[in-house]
């Protein structure tokens, strides 16, 4: 027995490129007249016969991987669409970060084709542009650029994993200068920890930021810069284990 191409459905996996996936699947639906259901719920007895069938439809286009992260949905296709966008494709600015690195760190691979390049960029790109809010304007993506290559300049190793960790997860818009503060703290606290007076600062999250605003010696205006108060948004107190990895990295850097 023959298996047409019509018949052949697009299975989401972990590994698989989700933004390619989508546009299959939505296709897929839309021919089987039943993709309604995935973007506005409804509980008519009428639309019951096609909305168990938008459901069986979209849960066999899982792979075994996946099924298990949105389980409880498997009824209701609206909230499994909705969750495995969330999932594969969350419109925070953690997302995009990595999106940026996978798009700028493509290379030429060896025996790789031209074409074969071209479409790990197009996909690169709407993996990207998938993680971008609806409101997300040329000016908010100026800002991120900006702020995401002050990111990336950093080494990913020692005391600047802990410093980029907080951008790098954060849920809400990079700034740059959320960063370029963190950094101003992050470098008061190098200079205080070099003149061996640290007295006043604590390095939370990564960065060389006071606990409370204290008030330091006038003659050391490093050590004032890095008591000033930061948004509240950046203050959170590392665990003893990153705490120690940080200071320990910046003592073998610093000697």
């Amino acid at each position: 027995m023959s298996v047409s191409a019509d018949s052949v459905l697009p299975i989401l996996t972990k590994e698989t490129v989700f933004s390619a996936w989508q546009s299959d699947a939505k296709a897929k639906l839309r021919c089987k007249e039943v993709f309604g259901h995935c973007i506005a719920a409804s509980s008519s007895p009428e639309d019951a016969a096609s909305r168990d069938k938008c459901s069986g439809i979209l849960w066999s286009m899982l792979g075994p991987d996946v099924k298990p992260l949105v389980q409880q949905h498997e009824d209701d296709p609206k909230a499994m669409w909705d969750a495995l966008t969330e999932l594969f494709a969350p419109r925070k600015a953690g997302a995009r970060f990595n999106a940026y690195r996978t798009l700028t760190s493509i290379r030429l691979r060896e025996d790789e084709t031209l074409l074969s390049l071209t479409g790990r960029v197009s996909a690169a790109m709407r993996l990207l542009t998938g993680s971008r809010p609806t409101d997300f304007d040329l000016k908010k993506a100026d800002e991120e650029l900006q702020a995401v290559v002050l990111l990336m300049a950093l080494p990913d190793e020692g005391q600047f994993s802990v410093l980029k960790a907080p951008f790098e997860q954060s849920s809400g818009d990079l700034k740059v200068s959320d960063i370029e503060v963190a950094y101003a703290n992050y470098q008061a606290f190098r200079t205080a920890h070099q003149e061996g007076d640290t007295s006043q600062i604590s390095p939370l999250s990564g960065l060389a930021m006071a606990a409370a605003p204290l008030s330091p010696p006038p003659s050391s205006p490093a050590v004032a810069l890095a008591a000033a108060p930061l948004p509240s948004r950046l203050l959170f107190v590392l665990d003893a284990a990153s705490l120690a990895t940080l200071c320990s990295c910046a003592s073998s850097s610093w000697t």
